[in-house]
Parts: structure tokens; C-alpha cells; sequence
């Protein structure tokens, strides 16, 4: 079995990780591995962050690099959110949407097909999509095959009744952009996010860029703002929920650096809200449906949080264009990685739950 993976190998129709997975026996890891340290939500403290230097460079990245709001990727009029956004800290010089800029290549996408009132009256379906694991199957058929392929299949696998597929289909036109499915260098081709932008070399976060071990790849600042009301929060809230790749394929530490007044954090299914704790790491399974929640106690507050995101289980090799397997492919856990020191120099576990 390779240990290299050419870039240029991966079919259009596939994001890197899917190919890769295929070739190798990473699936059977994933679903068998059991971690040395048990838990859903880990916190580690680091004794090297100076988070006001790190808020300082936050506010000059957006004053350098630009503020850019999260993509409403639902409907037809592309828009961004005043609430959450922030700047890209990797982007792919080969990105298929050449009207995003590199700063903003991790903060949304157009999914034109999916009209924006699906999600803002039925947000109870999308929740059941998303605590079905069937969210990202749902959007790509009706990316591909059309809006009433994406209801029709939600019948077919029972999460809707026949009455609510007839409701759906009378309440929504059926878009369609059928065609060939192009998936590698797009907002999912999660890899091939794996080139720095220069926010990675102002001061603080240059320091913090050589402290990582592992080929960093959807990464970014996320900062929430302009949460001025109860009803604002109240939205956010509500319509936040989503999960991301395992941490198999997407390791991610959030490293709080601002939580005025215990306004913020992270809620994981299953498990319940922890406020962050700035100058903390978090970590957890990110295929697991959570949201960051915001508890809005006094207007103009923000909440900004370093969300550094790595190929745990392989390394990219520029000169080449492949990804290699390293010595963790099969061998040790993601979470232990984390623990041990082989993601970030210098954390410190402080709880795990």
C-alpha cells in the first residue's frame, strides 16, 4: 500500500481526504480506534499564550487583511453575516470560486440550490438532518441531481413522512444544477486548504505558527460580534448547529482569547455548554452536531477564537504536491496526539469530560 498520495491523481469528483480514504484503511481505523483518554470536550492550558498580544494581532490582522462576515450559503442572493466571520488563516491558490478572496476561502460558500427559507421555517428538519449524520449526503444530491432529489431522498431513508414530502414539494420550487459533480479544490476539499496566508506571520501568531507540528488545513479567526440584542443571540442560537469532518480528517483546537462575562462557548450534543475560558484550548469530535452558543448579557461584546485545524494522520509535501503517512497513520489516536504533544508544542491537559 502507497504511503504517497499525489494531488494531481485525486479525480474532480472526490476532496482529497474522501480519495485518500479510499485507498487506504483509514475508515477501519476510524471506526475502531479507541483513544487512551476517554471524553467529548478536552480542555488544555498553554502557558506560552499571551492573549492580549494575541488580540492585539487579531485586531491588526482585520485592520490589514480585511473583517470578512460567514457566507450565507443558502439561496439565491449571496450575502455575509455582521455576526460571525472573521479572517482565513490558510487558503488554496487553486480554488475553483475565484471571486472569493483568500482571506475569506474558510468563511462559507454559495450552495445556490438550497433556498434560504428552508433553513430559516424548517430549521427543525435541517437540526434532524444534522443529528441523522445525513446533512452533507442531503445538500450534495441537491447540489447535483436538484432541490426535490434532496427531498426524495429524505423520504426514501424515512426522515420525512409521504405528507411532508408532498408539503415540501408544494412549498418550494426544484432547483437542479445537474451535472458532473466537482468536489476537489471546493469549500469541502477540506486539505486543500493547506497554504498560510501572511495573518499567520504578524507577531504572536508567528510565534504560535512555529509551536505546530502538523500540516495545518481549514483554519481561521473567528470572531462574534455585534450581538446587540436578546433576539440576535436568540437566531444565532437557533440556527447555528451543524457538525464538520471527524477528527480524523480534521483535527481542530479552538483556542479561546476573549470571553467577556462568560458570554460565550461551545454546546456539544449530548453532552451540554461549556463557557470558554480564555487562553484555553478545546478540543473534540467535531463530526459530533454541536454549536458555539452566545448568552447575550450587554450589547457590543465579541468573542474572538483562534480555530487552528491540522491533518492529524499526514503531512503535505509542497515540492511534491502529495500528502505522506506519517508515524501516527493507524498507531495513535488523534485526542492522544493532542495530549502527548504531537499537534501543539507546550499544552497541558486540564480536564477532560
Amino acid at each position: 500500500m502507497s504511503n504517497k498520495f499525489y494531488v494531481d491523481d485525486c479525480p474532480d469528483e472526490y476532496s482529497i481526504h474522501q480519495w485518500i480514504n479510499e485507498q487506504t484503511n483509514l475508515k477501519k481505523y476510524i471506526n475502531t480506534m479507541v483513544p487512551e483518554h476517554s471524553g467529548t470536550l478536552f480542555e488544555f492550558k498553554d502557558k506560552n499564550i499571551d492573549t492580549k498580544k494575541l488580540l492585539d494581532t487579531s485586531e491588526q490582522a482585520y485592520e490589514e487583511f480585511g473583517w470578512y462576515g460567514f457566507m450565507n450559503i443558502f439561496g439565491e442572493k449571496v450575502s455575509r453575516s455582521k455576526e460571525y466571520g472573521g479572517l482565513s488563516l490558510v487558503y488554496n491558490p487553486e480554488y475553483v470560486d475565484t471571486s472569493i478572496p483568500k482571506y475569506a476561502q474558510t468563511l462559507g460558500y454559495k450552495r445556490n440550490d438550497v433556498p434560504n427559507d428552508f433553513l430559516l421555517t424548517d430549521s427543525d428538519l435541517v437540526k434532524k438532518l444534522v443529528d441523522a449524520n445525513q446533512d452533507k449526503i442531503i445538500f450534495n444530491i441537491i447540489m447535483e441531481k436538484g432541490l426535490y432529489a434532496g427531498f426524495e431522498y429524505m423520504h426514501s431513508i424515512k426522515l420525512i413522512s409521504s405528507d411532508q414530502y408532498i408539503s415540501l414539494k408544494e412549498k418550494y420550487e426544484d432547483k437542479k444544477t445537474i451535472g458532473k459533480r466537482i468536489i476537489k479544490n471546493t469549500y469541502t476539499d477540506t486539505w486543500s486548504f493547506n497554504h498560510l496566508t501572511p495573518v499567520f506571520d504578524l507577531p504572536g501568531f508567528q510565534e504560535l505558527k512555529h509551536r505546530i507540528k502538523r500540516t495545518v488545513v481549514r483554519s481561521r479567526l473567528a470572531q462574534m460580534r455585534n450581538i446587540n440584542s436578546d433576539l440576535t443571540a436568540k437566531v444565532l442560537n437557533k440556527f447555528i448547529w451543524h457538525r464538520d469532518d471527524s477528527w480524523f480528517f480534521e483535527l481542530r483546537l479552538n483556542l479561546s482569547l476573549d470571553n467577556e462575562n462568560n458570554n460565550f462557548g461551545i454546546e456539544i450534543e449530548n453532552f451540554g455548554k461549556k463557557d470558554f475560558n480564555p487562553g484555553s484550548w478545546y478540543v473534540w469530535d467535531t463530526l459530533t452536531p454541536h454549536r458555539p452558543y452566545v448568552d447575550r448579557k450587554a450589547p457590543g461584546i465579541t468573542r474572538t477564537n483562534f480555530v487552528l485545524a491540522v491533518n492529524p494522520w499526514f503531512d503535505y509535501v509542497a515540492d511534491e504536491r502529495c500528502w505522506v503517512k506519517n508515524e501516527f497513520f493507524g498507531e495513535k489516536h488523534t485526542i492522544d496526539m493532542v495530549i502527548n504533544g504531537d499537534v501543539v508544542e507546550g499544552l497541558n491537559i486540564e480536564s477532560l469530560q
